[in-house]
């Protein structure tokens, strides 16, 4: 009788919470029509979010009701958000055209890339870094600041940043970020698969340059984290001149 009792109840408190929550469902393509893969679909201020599938659609459940606001992103593309207002138990359906980024963007590159040091000046690697550290949203570490830390250990560049914690699991190093647990990290653009254990086997020596994003609404598009994802950091090794 017990389990039998506690069935019913998880049946109906899940009943409870369904009524009480609503549904988005995105479908995104580009100007044309045609479906975008990998479009960013989440809520603004929040770190529910949403990766479209081959068919341009992301589907974000158990919502909670009310206003909110809908943002739509890819990289390529101008952001797009949407308010909503969502009923309980209901399915909101969307259908969103993104509009490809004009092509002045390369302007903006052109002179960022006038802000890198002269070291640099026969490669475009770090052109996206200075323009992103121009524009201050997260915390950036030079090759200059990571050179006088001295550090020994890559975690150590880390305690120069504000909000960032290190922690121990019995003798192994984690991330942990102020009100952040789910840290993403991308290395020379790539993201890595076991964030931790890569970036504390990069040696102080091997890192050019760091940026930091202690939440997901300062992630630029191309280091959006995954769904449940709130910060990330992003590491890019020495470039030397050959």
């Amino acid at each position: 009788m017990n389990a039998v009792w506690l069935a019913l109840m998880s049946v109906l408190a899940a009943s409870t919470v369904q009524g009480q929550t609503a549904t988005i469902i995105a479908f995104v393509t580009d100007s044309i029509g045609n479906p975008l893969a990998d479009a960013d679909v989440g809520i603004k201020g929040t770190s529910i979010r949403r990766y479209t599938d081959k068919s341009g659609r992301a589907t974000l459940g158990l919502l909670p009701i009310g206003r909110t606001i809908l943002r739509i992103r890819r990289v390529g593309y101008i952001e797009q958000s949407s308010d909503i207002t969502l009923l309980p138990g209901t399915a909101f359906e969307g259908h969103y055209k993104l509009i490809a980024a004009p092509a002045t963007l390369a302007k903006i590159v052109v002179k960022a890339s006038e802000l890198k040091p002269d070291r640099y000046a026969g490669t475009t690697r770090f052109d996206a870094f200075y323009r992103r550290r121009a524009q201050g949203q997260g915390t950036f570490l030079t090759r200059e600041m990571i050179d006088a830390r001295n550090a020994q250990k890559s975690e150590d560049l880390l305690r120069m940043v504000t909000g960032v914690r290190i922690r121990y699991r019995g003798s192994t190093p984690f991330i942990q970020f102020l009100r952040c647990d789910n840290v993403n990290v991308y290395i020379d653009g790539i993201r890595s698969h076991d964030a931790f254990r890569d970036y504390f086997a990069l040696n102080p020596l091997d890192i050019e340059a760091m940026e930091v994003y202690h939440g997901i609404a300062t992630v630029p598009p191309e280091f959006s984290p995954e769904p449940n994802d709130c910060a990330a950091i992003v590491v890019w090794t020495r470039w030397t001149e050959r």
